[in-house]
């Protein structure tokens, strides 16, 4: 009798034993999947806006500009008069085809300045002045599929099609139309105290190593409004 409530007592033991360790080895599988899918963005938050934000930036860009470069790349040339300007960061690529910048810019307007209604009003005015956006429209409403998201909902303005670009080969530079991408996502979530503008340049010929959608989804998912005293 001694013998099998002592094989019941190890029974529980261990039984308990091999729950708790199944719960660690998924909890350490779960954070490790998660690491391995932001691996592409740099560990630390970058804060923005005057402390009014905060984001994961992608390691790729590790070249910040303020916009006062010669010749000037911070902003879209299409949307030079870009709302809450804080900062760019650029990286460049590569290719067979010479060395193209990719960039991200960051603008942050507190709500309280002005609507974020307003601020994509005043973007789109100016995108549609170049003539291959002439009928460019935000996409609404777009909602990342991740409850840690802190900003869920974005609108999102998609502009594909030929654009100029800075290309350096031979050690000249010079400014091309070519083929490109550039999306700009504007934070949309109720009762947000600041609006996040986070405007993605790349050209197609960069575009293996800096894959817009994705990117930018993977970036806004770690985007937060930092609260103000």
């Amino acid at each position: 009798m001694r013998w099998i409530a002592w094989a019941g007592l190890c029974g529980v033991v261990c039984g308990c034993s091999s729950s708790a360790y199944d719960a660690d080895y998924a909890r350490r599988l779960a954070d490790y999947r998660v690491a391995s899918e932001f691996a592409p963005l740099r560990v630390e938050a970058t804060t923005v806006g005057d402390g009014r934000a905060e984001l994961r930036l992608p390691v790729i860009l590790a070249n910040q500009l303020d916009g006062s470069e010669t010749p000037r790349r911070a902003t879209p040339p299409f949307i030079a008069d870009f709302p809450g300007f804080t900062a760019a960061y650029e990286g460049q690529i590569e290719t067979p085809a010479g060395r193209f910048p990719v960039v991200l810019t960051v603008g942050v307007v507190p709500t309280a300045q002005q609507r974020k209604d307003e601020v994509a009003a005043a973007i789109l005015r100016q995108v549609r002045l170049d003539e291959e956006f002439g009928k460019a429209t935000w996409i609404k409403a777009r909602t990342l599929d991740d409850p840690a998201a802190a900003i869920r909902t974005w609108d999102v303005l998609e502009l594909s099609g030929g654009q100029p670009f800075q290309v350096t080969k031979a050690g000249v530079v010079d400014e091309k139309r070519l083929p490109g991408t550039t999306e700009v996502w504007l934070s949309a979530e109720p009762g947000q105290k600041a609006c996040v503008i986070l405007a993605w340049r790349v050209p197609d010929d960069a575009a293996a190593s800096l894959p817009v959608p994705a990117t930018a989804q993977l970036t806004a998912r770690t985007v937060r409004i930092v609260p103000q005293p």
